[in-house]
């Protein structure tokens, strides 16, 4: 053991909430994982849409017994998106300089004394296919493989578009950007949001943190954050009714790359081309703007996105191990 390290409760305080931002920031994007946040608003946020939600959470700290120096968290909370009351997300960072000095392994005691006291069951965690140490780690720590959320990437300089009605979906089944819709449709929100809430809740992973997100909260991410791109999000509707739906943001790390973060169809229309028809759409769209690459992500527990994504020409990048101990 480092009895230079101590762990301990993190505090609800801007210096601790700075400290643990400060660590997610630090980690490069080919390393990140989901719900890291790298600002502490955005950490509070968290925090915040927990104690809403009514969900336990609780963080801790590594810090320099001698300098009082954040230098590895760790934190666990329900899983909103696929909550359970014994079911719990955790996460743990380590500055570079203090890694395989055993701080995650003591972190992650600490969390699971927590869980113990609360009857947890179920406690699941991420760790990318490109660093098989943490994989191999969090198999010592009792981990399991659950499934693998993989990344994909097209390059659109491959290929060619697709043809005129290649890939159309069935007739009767229309397809709009939705910086056209809004201009002819001024009630779109509800129904739109209603699609996206009954979709994304058949998502394993957190597309959006909030499984509830609020109607206001939903329009200010398709089109009021500096990484919308109203234009990019395409509507799938028959007769008048969403049936489908698709969600592209500007990547803020890339100018030359869009990524697709959302595609849903409403479950009495699968099987009728639909999701390729919208795909179809986003690819010739960023062909038209200029765009370099597309990336998204699908799970390996999807084999029906997962088939599209090849025969549309994505490679797969490597990804996310998302993995479970059971207590």
């Amino acid at each position: 053991m480092d009895e230079a390290i101590r762990i301990r409760a993190a505090r609800p305080t801007d210096a601790d909430r700075e400290a643990v931002a400060r660590l997610n920031a630090a980690v490069p994007r080919e390393e990140r994982h989901d719900i890291e946040p790298r600002s502490p608003g955005a950490l509070r946020e968290l925090d915040e849409l927990l104690a809403r939600r009514g969900h336990a959470l609780g963080r801790h700290v590594a810090e320099g017994v001698a300098t009082g120096e954040v230098v590895a968290y760790g934190h666990w909370f329900h899983v909103p998106w696929a909550h359970h009351p014994a079911r719990f997300w955790c996460s743990a960072r380590c500055a570079p300089d203090h890694r395989r000095r055993g701080i995650g392994a003591r972190l992650f005691a600490a969390m699971e004394r927590d869980l113990e006291r609360l009857g947890a069951r179920e406690l699941r965690a991420m760790a990318r296919e490109t660093q098989p140490e943490m994989v191999a780690l969090a198999a010592r720590l009792g981990f399991r493989e659950l499934f693998r959320s993989w990344d994909f990437e097209l390059d659109l300089a491959q290929g060619s578009a697709p043809r005129a009605g290649e890939g159309a979906p069935s007739p009767g089944i229309a397809l709009a950007p939705l910086s056209e819709e809004r201009a002819r449709r001024p009630g779109w929100l509800p129904e739109l949001h209603a699609l996206y809430l009954a979709v994304s809740r058949e998502v394993p992973l957190p597309n959006h943190v909030d499984p509830e997100l609020p109607a206001e909260a939903f329009a200010a991410y398709l089109e009021g954050s500096p990484a919308s791109l109203p234009e990019a999000c395409f509507l799938a509707k028959e007769g008048g009714r969403y049936v489908g739906l698709c969600i592209l943001h500007r990547n803020e790390e890339d100018p030359a790359c869009l990524d697709h973060l959302f595609t849903g169809v409403a479950a009495g229309s699968r099987g009728r081309g639909v999701a390729r028809a919208l795909k179809q759409e986003t690819v010739a769209f960023a062909r038209r703007r200029g765009y370099a690459r597309i990336a998204t992500a699908v799970e390996s527990n999807n084999p029906g996105m997962l088939a599209l994504n090849e025969q549309l020409g994505f490679v797969r990048r490597g990804g996310l191990v998302v993995l479970e101990k059971r207590l």
